[in-house]
């Protein structure tokens, strides 16, 4: 796998996640697992895993947080162990229960299966910046 093709399969799979989930299903494994470790008072944080895992996270993400704009700004990719890391702002997030906005900085780690469909997402998301639009 070349980073490349790396970038090509996240930006498929981010593409369909929100569109067209049995599409986005496709480029995962069967053990595929999500990790998003935030603060307790955020209702989406944790692991998630397989299709039923990322679909109540996706339930849990939908019903109190609006996505904003993702920006990807560098791709660092590992052939060897095929990891990507992308980091990037997602723009004008906001909590559903405050309205509060915030901009996060992330670092988002995609690993990738021989046959190049995902097998893992974690996101390192600033924690103090999307912890306080849930502050109340």
């Amino acid at each position: 796998m070349t980073k490349q093709q790396a970038i090509d399969t996240v930006n498929k799979y981010m593409g369909f996640l929100l569109t067209d989930f049995p599409e986005c299903v496709k480029v995962m494994t069967d053990d595929f697992a999500w990790e998003n470790f935030l603060p307790s008072h955020i209702p989406f944080g944790g692991r998630y895993e397989g299709v039923s895992g990322l679909q109540k996270y996706l339930a849990q993400l939908s019903e109190t947080w609006v996505i904003g704009e993702l920006v990807f700004r560098d791709f660092i990719f590992d052939p060897e162990t095929r990891i990507l890391a992308a980091t990037g702002v997602e723009k004008n997030g906001k909590s559903v229960a405050t309205g509060r906005p915030c901009d996060m900085a992330f670092v988002w780690e995609f690993r990738f299966a021989p046959d190049g469909k995902l097998t893992y997402l974690r996101e390192y998301n600033d924690t103090a910046a999307i912890g306080g639009t849930f502050d109340s």
